[in-house]
């Protein structure tokens, strides 16, 4: 018995340490707002000029363990639609998206994108509280593991989408 626990001992130790990198709690991190972010989604409607049809265009920009993270709610339910789940690699073709969550990018990009997005029925979602008070809609917060929102409403009403009342009792409204 004792061979077999020394033989497994490191293993073990290096799942361990493993389980507690930077890496896994980064993709946990994210997982945690992939899965908020899809219920974002389920309380925003969009106009009919946004042209949802059997599914939600879910676009991603951010590196490969907020994609990873993301692509475990590819094809989850949303009312009577699918989500899909789009990668972008570049700051571009937003039309094919419905919804877009952003990580990471620098100030000056991200507000060149609010303008090309301004007034379109594209809900915009990303990290921080900054986010939503430089002109996106939704940001998420993570303030001792706790994730907090802010809704920027005049932006969300200015692209035609609506967010649930029941969803917005939960934010700190931005710009009201």
């Amino acid at each position: 018995m004792k061979r077999q626990i020394r033989k497994w001992l490191p293993s073990l130790l290096s799942l361990g340490l493993l389980l507690n990198s930077p890496l896994v709690q980064a993709l946990e991190e994210q997982t945690v707002l992939a899965a908020l972010a899809l219920n974002i989604v389920r309380f925003t409607t969009w106009p009919a000029e946004a042209g949802i049809k059997e599914s939600i265009n879910f676009c991603v920009v951010g590196d490969n363990v907020v994609q990873q993270a993301f692509a475990s709610i590819d094809s989850k339910a949303v009312g009577n639609q699918a989500l899909k789940i789009i990668n972008l690699s570049r700051l571009s073709n937003f039309e094919q998206c419905h919804v877009l969550y952003i990580s990471e990018l620098k100030q000056n990009v991200l507000l060149q994108v609010f303008v090309e997005l301004k007034k379109h029925p594209l809900l915009t979602i990303g990290e921080g509280a900054d986010f939503a008070v430089q002109g996106g809609m939704v940001g998420l917060e993570n303030v001792n593991d706790k994730i907090n929102l802010h809704i920027n409403l005049p932006v969300v009403r200015e692209s035609n989408l609506n967010i649930s009342s029941r969803l917005l009792k939960l934010a700190k409204i931005i710009g009201n």
